[in-house]
């Protein structure tokens, strides 16, 4: 006659323990990935522009006029140093997942920056350029006037004929630098170093609304438990 198969309730109790085990370790192991956060500020001068090379810049177009002429800036950012690489070329890192936060500092102004177009990138040897290695941190973020990249920048240049790749060079490969590494990588010259701003125009013209850069600068970089 039909008869129907009983499940066991030691089988069935074994089951949820081993889901609720996994649902544990899956919770860990995401408390794990994000377990380091690290806080990355660079901050100097810079020369501050002529009238006539701020003459394309619209005056309400996000900075003003007045906190250009202090010559102070400031770069400010939060990210995640477990984020995972998803540039598949071995001699480069990209992470585009990394940055949490973003924040600009000209003057006495501050801009909170959105951070969807936000990444690190690590070249170690990398682009063709094996003599080189660079950590980069660069912030793409809409202004009023136009779109803005903000780029921190750390360049380790020898002799063409060099090749830095793998442990040859400061950096082993194309991991997520340490935070000393992020604040101040060794560099060839004091203007391998330097942070960027350039603001473009809408309209796509060759020369930018408001460019600046400098290398009088200092940068610190600090790792603290994450913020939920």
């Amino acid at each position: 006659m039909p008869f129907t198969l009983l499940k066991s309730p030691r089988r069935r109790g074994l089951r949820q323990r081993l889901t609720v085990l996994a649902g544990a370790m899956i919770a860990l192991s995401s408390f794990a990935v994000a377990a380091a956060e690290v806080h990355l500020k660079v901050e100097g001068t810079f020369k501050p522009p002529a009238p006539e090379q701020t003459a394309l810049f619209p005056v309400e177009g996000g900075i003003d006029r007045a906190d250009l002429a202090k010559g102070t800036w400031s770069m400010a950012v939060v990210y995640d140093d477990t984020a995972a690489d998803v540039d598949p070329d071995p001699h480069v890192g990209r992470f585009p997942h990394a940055i949490r936060s973003a924040r600009l500092t000209i003057g006495d102004k501050t801009i909170e920056l959105p951070v969807g177009r936000a990444e690190i990138v690590v070249s170690d040897g990398g682009h063709g350029f094996s003599y080189r290695e660079s950590i980069k941190v660069v912030v793409q973020a809409p202004l009023p006037a136009g779109p803005m990249r903000l780029s921190w920048v750390q360049l380790f240049t020898q002799q063409r004929d060099t090749d830095l790749r793998g442990t040859a060079g400061l950096l082993s490969g194309d991991a997520m630098p340490t935070a000393a590494q992020m604040a101040n990588f060794p560099t060839t010259q004091p203007f391998d170093r330097f942070l960027e701003l350039r603001v473009d125009s809408p309209a796509g013209a060759a020369r930018p609304l408001l460019y600046l850069s400098s290398s009088e600068l200092s940068a610190i970089a600090t790792t603290h438990s994450p913020t939920h």
